[in-house]
């Protein structure tokens, strides 16, 4: 977990995206990898192949440490 003050040394890291797509089963499914920006944000657009029907979904981000 990371909080405010930490952002900043996430900067250029890579972050695996996944996210819920069957409530019922509870199975996180890999979407892909980003890169953080210079403040430690990402910005991840789901693949065209990989879109979900619109409503809520919950989303883990995990940082890779190499």
């Amino acid at each position: 977990m990371y909080g405010p003050l930490d952002m900043v040394t996430l900067s250029n890291e890579k972050v695996d995206v996944h996210i819920v797509t069957d409530q019922s089963i509870r199975q996180w499914q890999y979407m892909g990898t980003a890169i953080t920006d210079k403040s430690g944000r990402v910005n991840f657009q789901v693949p065209a192949d990989q879109r979900l029907p619109q409503g809520l979904y919950p989303v883990k981000m995990i940082v890779r440490h190499v």
